[in-house]
């Protein structure tokens, strides 16, 4: 089997996905989302520093953990999970 034929046989449809879709399932799928996307951010903050010897910038820093606090109190919350049980 060629990895297109793989890919074609394994991947769900997204009219599945949709259909199956709920306000719930959007909500973690949201958080989720947000959570790689301001990781990558911070990441991308650090590698600056590591990789190009440039100061941190603190100020972003601090916004990208920010952000990183939105979404990880959106998808505990959603979840009934504390964040006391987490830590």
């Amino acid at each position: 089997m060629t990895h297109p034929e793989l890919v074609a046989r394994l991947a769900k449809l997204a009219e599945e996905i949709i259909e199956e879709m709920t306000p719930e399932k959007a909500h973690l799928w949201h958080m989720g989302t947000g959570i790689c996307t301001e990781a990558g951010e911070l990441l991308d903050a650090v590698k600056k520093n590591v990789c190009y010897n440039k100061p941190i910038d603190r100020e972003n820093v601090i916004e990208e953990l920010g952000d990183l606090e939105f979404y990880l109190e959106g998808l505990r919350a959603r979840l009934a999970i504390t964040r006391e049980e987490v830590l």
